[in-house]
């Protein structure tokens, strides 16, 4: 099965740094998540629940949707950790 084109461009936005988060993958509209779910070999509805609470993502996970990107483990790791932090200061604030 080919690698969907798209992850190219989420691959780009990640490495000039215009994403910073794990969720803002899919608000640039890059992909859709359910591409990303499939190829993850996971239901929609269970990859949604991840985005929500990133610290949930297992490691496997993360460097499989590193392998999908073509981008370092390190990139996605980043990416969660950061969507992590600001959930954080969100809650505190709340």
């Amino acid at each position: 099965m080919a690698r969907d084109e798209r992850y190219k461009n989420v691959k780009n936005l990640i490495e000039s740094g215009r994403i910073t988060a794990l969720r803002e993958i899919f608000s640039y509209k890059a992909i859709p998540k359910t591409v990303v779910a499939k190829d993850l070999g996971m239901h929609h509805v269970t990859f949604n629940k991840l985005l929500a609470a990133p610290q949930r993502l297992t490691f496997e996970d993360a460097f499989h949707l590193a392998a999908l990107l073509d981008t370092d483990r390190k990139n996605i790791m980043s990416l969660v950790y950061t969507q992590c932090e600001e959930d954080q200061k969100k809650a505190r604030k709340k």
